[in-house]
């Protein structure tokens, strides 16, 4: 699941089996990602591969994925991790901050559980596909419904806004 920053909406999911691993989810992620101008992608240990960081770069992205601690900065064919890797080793800080930024899909899914429920009712795979595929559209629609009610409210907007000059 890929998660905005500002406006915490659901950008692209994945309905995969549990056994299943993260990582060569990713490519079909960044593939159904609506267009638009990305910093960067953070991600946990699982999403983190010389094929994703390299993904992410071809992307216009700046990948974060939190690197097994024994990870080296050889490139093997990806300048991106090289990239990622120094900037994990020599700005450890600045990383940390960007990495952060992930905590925010464990927020989103807290919010979509508790709002939509924390089990499926289908029993057949399926169905249950659906469902929640059904829960994504439906968190969308309240953080959209959200954004429009501080919109028509006057409040301050949840993301930045930049003035025309």
């Amino acid at each position: 699941m890929i998660v905005g920053y500002w406006f915490k909406g659901i950008l692209s999911h994945e309905v995969t089996p549990g056994h299943w691993h993260d990582s060569p989810v990713y490519p079909s992620l960044m593939e159904k990602l609506p267009t638009g101008d990305y910093d960067g992608m953070s991600g946990d240990t699982a999403y983190c591969s010389r094929e994703n960081c390299t993904l992410t770069h071809d992307k216009g992205m700046r990948p974060f994925f939190k690197p097994r601690e024994d990870a080296t900065a050889t490139a093997k064919g990806s300048p991106a991790w090289h990239k990622m890797i120094r900037l994990w080793k020599d700005s450890k800080e600045f990383f940390d901050d960007e990495y952060h930024r992930r905590s925010i899909i464990e927020s989103v899914i807290g919010a979509e559980k508790q709002r939509l429920g924390y089990t499926l009712s289908s029993r057949r795979d399926d169905l249950q596909n659906k469902e929640l595929r059904l829960k994504v559209i439906c968190y969308d629609l309240l953080v959209l419904n959200k954004v429009k009610a501080s919109f028509l409210l006057g409040e301050p907007p949840l993301y930045p806004v930049e003035e025309a000059s």
